[in-house]
């Protein structure tokens, strides 16, 4: 049967189109379902120069509405001119952002100061909603906001310029997460727990959402993945809100405070409530990304929910100063260089798939994962004491500062950098080295390895992580030791050989010294039980084997099962 070229033509139409509705586009951790708008700093601004304005803010949702820069409003407040739009921040230019850009919002109480997304919120069939933002909340004012549902259907403001009456409001006051809706008579604080990072330069993730309750649709606040309850008149959402979504917003009255200072890396808002796994996909995803540890304990998930990138119960003992490297597609998450945002000693490490410590996340060179899922996520015991310990039975001294790596997938060759300067007890004399090992106690499978550089008091390693590794730094550390031979004459000979040899060689085995037995092949290797110490009912002291489980050489010490290490045989 012939085929002709519009047929032809058809056919491969419906096979693009399937190709394209079967490829799963990127959301935040990988949660699609009713996204509505999805901005972030380094993507979707038209720019990359530090301080230059950003009038459109793209959704990257397909199909989604942009956030235009909101200056202004006919009949209450003049637009103050191209000079208060929010400016693109260069990640070097700001803090704690984990090396990505932001958007500053340049504001007084004047005017309006954000962004508004027009018809940003869907249809009026739903009550609910699930948000996201990444900020910082510089200044503990009153009546700060974060987000706006000005639907023209429930507000007061039937047209589409960002209104007076403004419902429901989503922010803080002084230091707690506030929720006002007037068509829902609610003005109240959520829970009892105050946002500890406003006021600083430290970001966070604030998230506003729903959840049924019986026949309830509570509102709920939650702060980097810790959920601190309902409003306190426990206020229920009655009301779906289509139309526009302001993006901090100030309208200066009631008192409210300037956002003048404020940065976001991420908004992100869905019209529905979501399961808990969602809901901790998404944080898992932000967290990442920004170097914000959650509210442990706490997994993180990778997009596709199946992969934990950080189990909290392997060792709750370092669900601390959690950070990490990253590639996930199904979240556009591709994170190149890390570290931990949490203020004090707790950034004192930083890794990157290269050796620039300095530069944004996005600079063009950086090394990427070739497997997608890939996740290299660090945390750390949280002892803050700088003074040096000894280092076990060996030599030199390590800090008491302990991190624990997890590891998805091959991460390759890993750059460390780790500042150690407020460690009064290291010199720059000193030989600085990374000790890493398979234990909490750095004694089992442990290597020592030297740094690639020393100054400044910070100091560069190279190492590519096999798997789950614990690891610190230390000084003066010998990577082995050897005894000086014994001088003299040889008081004993080998006397028993087994070789594989066809010719035997003159006085062999009886010319090497001090022998018992000597085995001798040019092309065979010796090799002794191979099994797990667990196999062995009653085992004996001096017993040798091959662990299959742990893949090292094992001795019975008559009490426990040891990998055999390298060490001083003192």
């Amino acid at each position: 049967m012939k085929t002709n070229i519009n047929e032809k033509a058809v056919i491969l139409l419906f096979l693009m189109l399937s190709y394209e509705l079967g490829a799963q586009l990127p959301a935040p951790g990988g949660v699609s379902g009713n996204l509505q708008v999805w901005v972030k700093a380094d993507a979707g601004t038209g720019t990359a120069t530090d301080n230059s304005k950003v009038p459109v803010w793209e959704n990257q949702r397909s199909g989604g509405v942009n956030g235009i820069a909101n200056q202004g409003m006919p009949g209450y407040y003049a637009d103050p001119g191209v000079g208060a739009i929010p400016a693109y921040r260069t990640a070097p230019s700001i803090p704690n952002f984990n090396f990505n850009p932001a958007i500053e919002i340049v504001s007084t109480n004047g005017y309006r100061s954000g962004y508004k997304f027009p018809l940003g919120f869907p249809d009026n069939t739903t009550n609910a909603m699930t948000s996201y933002t990444h900020l910082t909340r510089t200044v503990s004012g009153s009546y700060r906001t974060v987000f706006v549902m000005n639907g023209t259907a429930r507000s007061s403001n039937a047209s589409s310029v960002a209104g007076i009456w403004q419902s429901p409001f989503f922010g803080s006051q002084g230091n707690r997460p506030e929720f006002y809706n007037e068509k829902e008579f609610g003005d109240v604080f959520f829970g009892t727990d105050i946002i500890n990072t406003i006021g600083t330069d430290v970001p966070s993730i604030q998230s506003y959402y729903n959840r049924l309750s019986g026949a309830n649709m509570n509102y709920l606040f939650g702060n980097n993945g810790k959920e601190y309850g309902q409003p306190s008149n426990n206020v229920s959402s009655n009301f779906n809100y289509p139309g526009m979504v302001l993006l901090m917003d100030n309208d200066g009255g009631s008192g409210s405070t300037s956002l003048a200072g404020d940065r976001i890396g991420e908004f992100i808002l869905y019209s529905e409530t979501q399961t808990e796994t969602e809901r901790q996909r998404v944080n898992s995803y932000l967290a990442v990304k920004y170097g914000i540890t959650l509210v442990q304990p706490q997994d993180y998930l990778a997009s596709d929910e199946t992969i934990m990138t950080w189990n909290s119960g392997l060792n709750t003992s370092f669900n601390n100063n959690i950070f990490g490297l990253a590639k996930d597609d199904a979240s556009a998450l591709n994170q190149l260089v890390t570290n931990s945002i949490n203020t004090g000693n707790n950034i004192m490490l930083t890794v990157s798939t290269d050796n620039d410590f300095i530069s944004a996340n996005s600079s063009p060179g950086r090394p990427n994962f070739l497997q997608d899922k890939t996740f290299l996520i660090i945390g750390d015991n949280n002892v803050q004491n700088i003074a040096l310990v000894n280092n076990g039975s060996a030599t030199g001294q390590v800090i008491q500062r302990i991190w624990l790596a997890q590891r998805t997938n091959n991460t390759g060759s890993t750059w460390l950098q780790a500042d150690l300067s407020a460690y009064t007890g290291i010199a720059a004399t000193d030989q600085v080295s990374m000790v890493v090992g398979d234990d909490s106690g750095l004694s089992q499978n442990v290597k020592v390895i030297p740094a690639t550089g020393f100054t400044g008091g910070k100091a560069v390693f190279n190492y590519s992580f096999p798997a789950n590794k614990y690891f610190t730094f230390g000084i003066n550390i010998q990577t082995h030791c050897t005894k000086d031979p014994t001088v003299g004459t040889p008081n004993e000979m080998t006397k028993f050989g087994i070789t594989a040899q066809s010719n035997r060689q003159p006085n062999w085995p009886t010319n090497i010294p001090n022998g018992f037995m000597s085995l001798e092949s040019r092309n065979k290797g010796f090799v002794i039980t191979r099994t797990t110490s667990a196999s062995i009912a009653v085992p004996v002291e001096g017993m040798l084997i091959f662990d299959t489980a742990d893949q090292c050489f094992k001795l019975y010490n008559g009490t426990v099962w040891n990998c055999i290490t390298r060490s001083c045989n003192n």
